[in-house]
């Protein structure tokens, strides 16, 4: 059994945005990018210095908006829970409104254990990620994780 503490506050909703990002998004917006330096190659350029050139624009116009929408969301959200994880339930003890949630491991789409932190990819309709550092869990409990893969 694991036992965590889970808070929503700016941080971990942004590490959240910023993995969903770099895992799925980053690339859409380079291959449209660089069909774009294809398309409207800029003034002398090579198509793909061009593609790159875009690629940089919509990235310092995206990443901005990633950090105000976390900044927003984590003023909505109050999402504060002791949360258990075991063999055949995760149980959710919600420490600002003193209710329980019982959830089964189908609530779990992914596990994805990287080097310093394990994600856990929920069941709902918008995107949500679990974190937890590995510094935080003992050997036995990373291997819990490893197990429930």
């Amino acid at each position: 059994m694991v036992t965590q503490r889970l808070v929503s506050n700016f941080d971990t909703i942004f590490r959240a945005k910023a993995y969903f990002f770099l895992k799925k998004s980053i690339w859409k917006y380079l291959l449209f990018t660089l069909i774009m330096g294809y398309a409207l190659p800029i003034n002398e350029l090579s198509p793909i210095s061009s593609g790159l050139i875009y690629f940089v624009a919509i990235m310092i116009l995206l990443w901005p908006l990633q950090y105000l929408s976390a900044k927003r969301f984590s003023k909505l959200i109050n999402f504060d829970a002791i949360v258990e994880f075991n063999e055949q339930e995760i149980k959710l003890n919600h420490n600002n409104s003193n209710t329980v949630e019982v959830k089964d491991w189908n609530w779990v789409r992914v596990i994805e254990i990287k080097k310093e932190r394990i994600w856990l990819t929920l069941n709902e309709a918008r995107p949500f990620a679990i974190s937890i550092p590995k510094s935080k869990l003992s050997q036995s409990e990373i291997e819990f994780f490893k197990s429930k893969k």
